[in-house]
């Protein structure tokens, strides 16, 4: 795609503080991709940090500027990555500055925020809490991670918050308790970041003067930890930073996320060159309707070239509008479109729902259409399908981090075995010999000798070591998924190494690197995507159904009910999947909806399609 005059004034724009609203099938990717590969032509000094909101957004940048030869060895002077994955950097290199030491663990599952929650409130009576049994322990204890989470990404620690009681004390002890184990969770990585730059200023100018220009991409999806993060690290003389996105896509307040910080604060902060890409290289005049009866647009739709098509269905249940979708892509497939140039694939066509559980019928009609399928969706982490394999990962987590009691506690119940919390912490390869010595897991003391907790991680010899000691008495399927599970490791120690050099490979990198989702394959998918909405946002293909569109499942009953906010967001759930499609959508609802104790619901239409229909599509 060539560049437009606009683009290409974007692209050439060296310093100063610049921002970009960018609406779909704009070229922004290519605008952003272009500019950093400008940046590194004209500048023969300094380095381009390039953040991004997932490893996918990260992944595909860097694969273009890979794949471009004029980039060539200047790629070395690019950093490319995730918010999260820049802040953890930062912890590890300069947490020492905030009172955290380089080996600090990463607890970034929620049954592990969960698990402290539960310790925390053990003794309710210290907290003035009423007994466990007058109230929803569960219920209860998602409130209290909910508020936790809201304080930090508002960066205000147990001290300072003015949560009502006993909140602010759970929130007190539950961060003790991490502290504690040399821990920290999923939101102390923004926290501490932001702390680590606010309090030292010979840092962020020692940053300013390795990145000489910061490009933010997907800027509308920032919250308040995120924006004050990148706001200290420009300090306050560095404004050679850029921020691109869309207002209209904003679809994360619920975790406090806002395009107020891209299109209000980063204005008055920065003061910068503002450009609106507003040309659309990718969408249908008739999608691009749709979308402005959604937001309340009035964009002139005569400028783009393909008519392409949008229609709205109905049908009697979920089983037909499921085959109405099954007989649509074998339609196109077979026959193709007039405004879709090359014969379609598979991989050209993308189900969209509100949730996951809209999917059922789908699955079954393309399973007995041999439609090949695959669900979209993000993972950070390693799961483990069997408990030799789930030992394994827990032996992993201690000799990173011997204070870890929560993840020792674990691998004690796992082994049926006890040891006492003063037990010796500082020889943990003997604490967890002593445990997993005269039970099943004992074969698994084998890879003790092969790692080193401080020094470079040899993980093919580890992993060869498992196979090598794996038990002969074991069962066929025991076998067969513990060797799954090993290639799944193997798997993410491949892609680690492939991206880190052989110095920097330390069971601790290697195994934070996972819990952030460097690790995870993203590109192995093929067929028809199924994926929900949250999911579907920076993707795109030629054909899009939107499917289950009743009031109550698309918007969501809780966001009718509330309205306000909520259902703005559902708004914009429903403009980002219309807009993933480039020249066909179609938009469907079933009249009745099977529930799960065997009744069937009558359904209305979603209002966002009713919106249209009364707009356009009776005026037709």
């Amino acid at each position: 795609m060539k560049l437009s005059p606009k683009q290409k004034t974007i692209v050439e724009h060296v310093d100063g503080a610049l921002l970009v609203k960018a609406g779909p099938g704009s070229g922004k990717t290519r605008v952003l991709t272009e500019r950093v590969k400008h940046l590194l032509s004209v500048k023969k000094r300094g380095k381009v940090l390039a953040l991004t909101f997932s490893n996918m957004a990260a992944e595909e940048m860097r694969s273009r500027l890979d794949a471009d030869p004029e980039v060539g060895d200047s790629i070395e002077r690019v950093t490319i990555g995730t918010i999260h994955s820049f802040c953890l950097d930062i912890i590890q290199s300069r947490g020492y500055l905030v009172g955290l030491r380089p080996d600090v663990s990463l607890f970034e599952s929620e049954n592990d925020r969960i698990a402290i929650l539960r310790s925390v409130i053990a003794d309710e009576s210290q907290f003035g809490m009423v007994p466990r049994r007058q109230q929803r322990p569960e219920a209860f204890l998602t409130k209290c991670l909910s508020a936790i989470s809201e304080q930090k990404r508002s960066l205000i620690s147990p001290e300072l918050c003015n949560l009502e009681e006993p909140f602010q004390a759970i929130y007190q002890k539950y961060n003790d308790i991490l502290r504690n184990q040399n821990a920290m969770d999923f939101d102390d990585i923004l926290f501490f970041a932001y702390r680590i730059l606010a309090e030292n200023l010979d840092v962020v100018k020692l940053y300013n003067s390795v990145y000489r220009y910061i490009c933010i991409d997907e800027s509308q999806d920032l919250n308040k930890a995120q924006y004050s993060v990148i706001q200290a690290l420009c300090g306050p003389n560095f404004n050679n930073i850029m921020m691109v996105g869309d207002e209209n896509q904003s679809i994360y307040a619920f975790n406090g996320s806002s395009s107020k910080y891209m299109s209000e604060l980063f204005v008055l902060d920065f003061n910068p060159t503002v450009y609106t890409l507003d040309e659309n290289f990718r969408s249908a005049k008739q999608i691009i309707q749709f979308s402005n009866c959604l937001t309340g647009n009035a964009e002139d739709v005569s400028k783009y070239f393909y008519e392409g098509e949008l229609s709205v269905n109905s049908y009697a249940n979920e089983l037909t509008e499921a085959q109405s979708v099954r007989d649509t892509i074998e339609n196109l497939i077979l026959s193709g479109h007039k405004d879709i140039e090359n014969s379609l694939r598979y991989d050209d066509f993308a189900v969209i729902a509100r949730n996951k559980y809209a999917f059922s019928q789908i699955e079954n009609e393309l399973t007995e259409g041999k439609i090949p399928f695959f669900y979209k969706k993000t993972q950070s982490g390693i799961v483990c399908e069997t408990d030799f394999m789930e030992a394994f990962d827990l032996m992993l987590r201690l000799l990173m981090n011997p204070v870890d009691l929560y993840h020792r506690q674990m691998l004690c119940k796992l082994a049926s075995r006890n040891v006492s919390a003063d037990a010796d912490r500082y020889d943990i390869k003997k604490l967890i010999e002593q445990l997993l010595t005269q039970n099943k897991f004992a074969w698994l003391n084998s890879v003790l000798p092969h790692i080193s907790v401080g020094g470079v991680l040899n993980f093919d010899k580890v992993l060869g070591t498992l196979k090598e000691n794996m038990p002969s008495n074991l069962s066929d399927d025991d076998r067969y998924l513990i060797e799954k599970d090993i290639d799944e490791w193997r798997k993410h120690w491949n892609k680690f190494k492939s991206r880190i050099s052989r110095e920097n490979r330390t069971l601790i990198s290697f195994r934070n690197a996972i819990s952030l989702g460097k690790t995870q394959e993203i590109d192995t998918e093929s067929g028809v995507a199924l994926l929900t909405a949250h999911m579907s946002k920076g993707l795109e293909f030629e054909v899009v159904f939107v499917i289950g569109l009743a009031d109550g499942t698309f918007p969501d009953y809780r966001a009718l009910n509330s309205g306000g906010e909520a259902l703005i967001q559902e708004k914009n759930n429903m403009y980002v999947a219309v807009t993933r499609a480039k020249r066909l959508c179609f938009l469907s609802y079933p009249e009745e909806k099977r529930m799960p104790w065997g009744d069937d619901k009558k359904q209305t239409p979603s209002q966002f399609i009713r919106r249209y229909l009364t707009q356009y599509a009776c005026a037709r």
